[in-house]
């Protein structure tokens, strides 16, 4: 397959002219040599893997000035087929719109996503979550499994991102504050496990944790003998993936991605009237207006609210006196 020929090939070979019949695959590996500089290892692992496996197949061996606008929406009507999520449709159809832009700002190629529309939503179709009961319920199937148990623990009542789970260490155990101390994330990138920043400026946080989960993280790590230095859960996401997988199916809770269970907790939260604010500083989010983006349908109806309280204001004023009319 032509794709597995282009993964095979050394990707530090760069082309060095760049004519307009230059090849994508070819310009592939001058983008991704630039790219190499600016982005972070697991951010350009994610992407070239997407490249390599949903864009490479139909471009790799075209000029890049014979790529059309019908090119590429045969290309797109392809993968509408396969039912993928509007979410990795959009990620797919920018990966290689970043290609295009790169291409036409800086080397005067031919960008033909000026004509060609984009697929895919930046906005998931619906988002999914555990009460929590519906919690409780599966959590109490790995009540034998430590290493299990104490991940979705994390994972549920603190909010973390899962990569942000994997990357922890006792290191990261602030015992005198009770706080998780999120510096650092894990991806599995082929074989190699990778340690790096993690998605934002604002991922660095503390994380306070209730005291029955402090107890529980502070007797895993005696009961593994971990060091200060090892990974609390030195697995990957497909090892929650499949307990989780099991664990919904065993307790009958509804099936929920991994991700959702990070929505869970954020529902708990402003099910507890907690603040747009407070929710964002906890969970990582760059902006406050990140957070009221995704979850405004949980929030509570502020309108709703405003006018029951300017309601009461009136029934409680002595000094408004109807004004008679003839």
């Amino acid at each position: 397959m032509e794709n597995s020929i282009f993964l095979t090939t050394d990707l530090s070979i760069v082309p060095e002219a760049v004519t307009p019949d230059i090849l994508f695959s070819d310009f592939y590996r001058i983008y991704y040599s630039d790219m190499e500089g600016r982005l972070k290892q697991t951010t350009l692992a994610r992407k070239n893997a997407i490249i390599c496996d949903k864009i490479l197949p139909t471009f790799a061996s075209l000029p890049m000035n014979a790529i059309t606008p019908q090119i590429i929406r045969r290309w797109q009507t392809g993968l509408l087929a396969q039912n993928y999520s509007d979410t990795y449709l959009k990620t797919i159809d920018m990966h290689l719109f970043s290609v295009f832009k790169y291409a036409a700002k800086y080397y005067d190629l031919p960008n033909p996503y000026v004509k060609a529309d984009h697929m895919g939503s930046g906005n998931a179709k619906s988002m999914q979550f555990w009460t929590l009961q519906q919690y409780r319920s599966f959590i109490r199937e790995f009540r034998e499994q430590p290493m299990v148990f104490l991940a979705f623990e994390l994972l549920y009542w603190c909010g973390i991102r899962v990569g942000e789970l994997l990357a922890l260490t006792p290191q990261d155990i602030d015992e005198k504050k009770h706080l998780l101390k999120i510096t650092k994330t894990y991806v599995r990138h082929g074989h190699r496990d990778i340690i790096s920043p993690p998605k934002t400026e604002n991922s660095v946080r503390n994380v306070a944790m209730p005291d029955f989960l402090f107890s529980e993280i502070m007797d895993y790590i005696s009961a593994s003998g971990l060091k200060k230095n090892d990974r609390l859960i030195p697995r990957s996401t497909d090892f929650l993936k499949y307990h989780l997988k099991n664990g919904c199916q065993k307790s009958g809770v509804p099936k929920i991605r991994i991700h959702d269970i990070r929505h869970s907790h954020v529902s708990l939260l402003i099910n507890q009237g907690f603040t747009a604010i407070a929710i964002a500083e906890r969970v990582g989010h760059k902006h406050i207006s990140t957070t009221m983006n995704v979850y405004a349908h949980l929030f509570p109806n502020r309108q709703e609210m405003l006018v029951q309280a300017l309601e009461k204001m009136h029934e409680e004023s002595s000094y408004l006196v109807p004004v008679s009319r003839k």
